[in-house]
């Protein structure tokens, strides 16, 4: 796993002045010995910070596709600007459902970082319902051919981490590749500066529970473990019977997720 886990992040991670976690998801083995392509499918953290020279890199890229699995209040803090640019290429949803159920936590109760690592994994199971929507937007634009294409959140690395590995699933990219992907985020971006943007309790009402938790019970949510996307892709399975049952309730039939392939896979 260290040896996937390690393989070619550079590669991977955007050339951006003030990208966040922004990382090409190409070059994963998948489904029928082919490949995810690369230059077709992104996954970012806030896109709020990028430079007008971000700006322009990513419009030679041709990206055409955002969507945005953030808050109202996410998103008020930090606007996707650029992403708004697109027009109707630019989608999210209007609401304020905090991740998992980070809406309830109470910092008294997590003394562990075992503690901290339940509330996260419950929260991972909790994501194919809490972002059914968003989810089956991703997909369906996807099955249109709507690519290049990038899917965010805030860190890029809950929300957007169910939207890559949903998606990579569906391209048949085995398991241990989706949790490597999964795993980079933990070197490509510290989502403790999300939290504590230089060094400060962050502003928007959602964190403010994370200033009052220990440094070390604190530090795992801002880590990318493999039991939190395991417990994505295991709730999958026990609640819905596997990916393809999901993306079927979700109204992605099968010549839907046949059009994905092709899209994305070489």
């Amino acid at each position: 796993m260290t040896d996937i886990v390690d393989d070619d992040l550079a590669k991977r991670l955007l050339p951006l002045e003030g990208g966040v976690n922004f990382r090409d998801m190409g070059g994963y083995p998948a489904a029928d010995g082919k490949r995810v392509k690369w230059g077709h499918l992104y996954r970012s953290g806030t896109m709020n910070r990028l430079t007008e020279a971000d700006r322009a890199h990513l419009a030679e890229r041709g990206i055409r596709t955002v969507i945005d699995f953030r808050t109202e209040s996410e998103h008020a803090h930090e606007p996707n600007d650029w992403g708004m640019t697109l027009g109707e290429g630019y989608w999210r949803r209007p609401h304020d459902e905090t991740f998992g159920n980070w809406s309830d936590l109470d910092p008294a109760r997590l003394g562990t970082e075992r503690d901290a690592e339940k509330v996260l994994e419950a929260g991972f199971r909790k994501l194919p319902e809490q972002q059914a929507e968003a989810y089956a937007e991703m997909l369906r634009r996807l099955a249109a051919g709507h690519v290049p294409a990038v899917i965010h959140c805030t860190a890029g690395k809950d929300r957007t981490g169910g939207g890559a590995a949903l998606i990579l699933a569906t391209l048949g990219v085995p398991r241990e590749h989706i949790v490597a992907d999964f795993l980079l985020t933990q070197r490509a971006f510290n989502p403790l500066s999300t939290l504590r943007p230089n060094g400060k309790p962050n502003p928007d009402p959602k964190y403010r529970r994370f200033a009052e938790m220990k440094r070390e019970v604190l530090a795992v949510f801002s880590s990318s473990r493999p039991s939190f996307i395991a417990a994505f892709l295991d709730g999958l399975e026990e609640q819905h019977g596997g990916i393809e049952n999901y993306a079927n309730a979700l109204g992605i039939s099968a010549s839907d997720r046949a059009a994905i392939r092709a899209a994305l896979l070489e």
